[in-house]
């Protein structure tokens, strides 16, 4: 039955390494033949499906081994095809240099998320996967020790799939793997929530995003660092920063637009419907402020894709491709999508009223 899944979720690259290269070259530049272009992105991104899995059951097998399966999550996804293009055409990743990414650079196309409890469920996990021999390749990159500017905290985990070994159809695929205790994940699950609503870039570009709505997140990530036990600010700074957010609170009106937000997916049919799935399209229509989703058996994957891509052609939408066999799951690891700002919303009463 293993063997089965893995098989499923096998679909080739039918485009030399050159010939990717190039498309993403085509889409920087906007020069060429830029839908088949897409095409081969398209299909590039599918061919992730593989190692993500197989990344995948790595983590799980460590997951397992530490006793969290019952408190953790852990769930994969494919780089939605409108952020690779932004990330290809934008000026500057980091808002000093010229941007120089390539398709072949990019290191998320195919991501897996893992949900822990606690600081200390999460450096557990971390060191188990250091200590594991593997076939594949990996960098860390620990943004608890040296938090992004933005706030963000979590560790990455970036895999290159069989780096070890000589040859194989699936070497040199990159897979992500972020790390996140549960308050993290509601810091970096509400900033995407807010570029959805409010059509900001706080993830994806931050150096083009409101500097309140910046200042805001960046605050609410001190406090939640603070509760998870990484880091430390004086009584003063608490007091401080409590004024500065409850004026962006006032000034952003930002309690009031995430709460509404939770109205905008109604789920419980849908998961009554469906105990499991194989892939799962989550669709968000930004005019209308409602969310749908779509499921799809294990064994429609080629239906799942092409809907996938053919959604991402109507910019009025966002659209996700997630791969997980429990819709639970799924609304844990991507509420942004779901429906639920209420625990981010719970923390921002307590630090506002405390």
């Amino acid at each position: 039955m293993v063997n089965e899944n893995y098989e499923k979720t096998k679909q080739y690259l039918t485009f030399s390494k050159k010939q990717v290269e190039k498309a993403g070259r085509v889409i920087r530049k906007k020069d060429g033949d830029y839908d088949h272009a897409v095409s081969v992105i398209q299909n590039f991104r599918a061919a992730h499906l593989y190692p993500l899995q197989i990344i995948k059951n790595l983590i799980w097998k460590h997951v397992k081994k530490l006793g969290l399966l019952e408190t953790a999550t852990i769930v994969r996804r494919l780089k939605r095809l409108p952020t690779i293009i932004d990330k290809l055409q934008r000026q500057s990743l980091d808002g000093k240099s010229e941007n120089a990414i390539s398709l072949k650079r990019m290191h998320d196309i195919g991501g897996c998320r893992v949900i822990v409890e606690s600081l200390s469920d999460l450096y557990k996990l971390s060191d188990s996967l250091d200590d594991s021999r593997t076939v594949h390749g990996v960098k860390v990159y620990d943004y608890i020790q040296t938090p992004k500017p933005t706030g963000y905290r979590g560790i990455h985990r970036v895999y290159k799939s069989y780096a070890n070994v000589e040859q194989h159809k699936w070497k040199g695929f990159q897979i992500e793997v972020q790390l996140r205790t549960r308050l993290q994940h509601l810091w970096a699950t509400t900033v995407e929530i807010v570029d959805i609503i409010e059509k900001e870039t706080l993830k994806t570009n931050p150096q083009a995003a409101s500097a309140n709505w910046k200042r805001l997140f960046f605050i609410m990530g001190e406090f939640l660092a603070v509760k998870d036990g990484s880091f430390e600010i004086s009584e003063q700074q608490k007091i401080d920063y409590k004024k500065e957010l409850t004026a962006l609170n006032e000034l952003l009106t930002a309690y009031h637009k995430l709460d509404a937000f939770n109205s905008a997916f109604k789920m419980d049919e849908i998961k009554d419907k469906s105990k499991s799935s194989g892939y799962t399209l989550l669709v968000y229509n930004n005019e209308a402020q409602s969310g749908n989703a779509f499921l799809y058996a294990a064994n429609k994957k080629e239906a799942a894709l092409r809907r996938y891509a053919e959604l991402e052609k109507n910019t009025e939408v966002n659209v996700l491709l997630v791969a997980g066999s429990d819709l639970k799951s799924i609304e844990k690891a991507y509420p942004n999508y779901i429906n639920d700002t209420s625990e981010f919303l719970s923390e921002f009463s307590r630090i506002l009223l405390s």
